[in-house]
């Protein structure tokens, strides 16, 4: 019999604007690990 495999739920989200950062949100709040990734020194786009 198999043993059954571990589901590792993250996503990576690129880019800090601000549906980056929503969107980063809502899959934190959906339990999800997220890495967030953006180029500039700070978030939060133009």
């Amino acid at each position: 019999m198999e043993k059954p495999s571990e589901v590792v739920s993250q996503v990576l989200v690129v880019g800090g604007g601000v549906a980056g950062i929503q969107s980063a949100l809502d899959l934190a709040n959906a339990g999800y690990k997220v890495y967030l990734v953006e180029k500039k020194p700070s978030i939060g786009g133009v």
